[in-house]
């Protein structure tokens, strides 16, 4: 299977898992014994993750998905998922340790995805399925290139960094030196020769952008929002944020009814425009 392929495939198991986690998490309240598997799964895959057992891990991540399938109770969703997960199984085995050679990362987004789960926030359970399962793509875009890479590609890698690993602490120095290959300096200049700002500042626009998204569409406490883009201090997170939109978040979120939102709608449900990576290794692009 190509890259184009491989590609499609994973969007269409975006778009299925996406599906199911918000029916999973509208069914929540109502399925406890499920919900309460889902949690007893993370706890293996979480121990998995920190003793970075893959093999373990990538057990309990596929229970996990098919739990969570389970919970949403669609009629011929498991066989049109177990059908595209199968698909994708030697791409997955192939690549998980090379791009994700400390599997803790995925932890995180695993105990994201049953928060918002148990919760019973169908759009930041959505959310949170599509953007793990973009997670990969992310992390080969951020693989993508050399040391003697152009300035193109060299931008590509720190902003799918950025893009994937909003949430942690990123400094300008060990992006650039471990992430991009180049110097800080350089990866500055580049930043500001193709998006105008500093690396700080395009990270800022990034998060808050993220942070507006999750505002209009989900109904998680701004302090959750606040920590899933990267913000530690709430009260730091509303001074820039009201900097930027010009009013607070709990008063966006009020004037932007939930699902309100730029993305695309399939019966009323949020699909998010397909993720990809501009470069010219069309690979990547897909």
């Amino acid at each position: 299977m190509n890259e184009t392929d491989l590609r499609r495939l994973s969007e269409l198991r975006a778009l299925l898992e996406g599906f199911a986690a918000r029916h999973a998490a509208a069914r929540a309240a109502s399925a406890p014994e499920t919900l309460d598997r889902l949690r007893l799964v993370l706890r293996r895959l979480s121990k998995a993750a920190r003793a970075r057992d893959y093999p373990a891990f990538r057990q309990a991540d596929f229970e996990l998905h098919e739990t969570m399938i389970e919970l949403a109770a669609v009629p011929l969703l498991h066989e049109a998922w177990l059908t595209v997960w199968n698909g994708l199984l030697e791409f997955h085995e192939k690549g998980f340790e090379d791009c994700f050679p400390d599997v803790r990362v995925l932890g995180v987004e695993h105990e994201y995805l049953v928060d918002t789960i148990a919760l019973g926030d169908p759009a930041a359970a959505e959310d949170a399925a599509r953007s793990h399962i973009e997670a990969v793509w992310y992390r080969r875009a951020e693989q993508y290139g050399t040391a003697a890479a152009s300035g193109v590609d060299t931008l590509l890698r720190a902003t799918a960094h950025v893009a994937f690993q909003m949430h942690c602490p990123l400094r300008l120095t060990e992006v650039a030196q471990q992430v991009a290959f180049t110097s800080p300096g350089n990866l500055s200049r580049l930043f500001r020769q193709h998006h105008g700002v500093s690396f700080q500042g395009y990270l800022q626009k990034v998060r808050l952008e993220k942070a507006a998204e999750l505002l209009r569409s989900t109904r998680l406490p701004v302090a959750r929002i606040a920590r899933r883009v990267g913000y530690r201090d709430v009260s730091r997170f509303g001074q820039h944020f009201k900097r930027r939109f010009q009013v607070s978040p709990t008063a966006y979120r009020q004037s932007s009814p939930v699902g309100d939102d730029d993305g695309l709608r399939i019966e009323g449900h949020v699909r998010h425009v397909p993720f990809s990576i501009q470069g010219r290794d069309s690979r990547i692009s897909g």
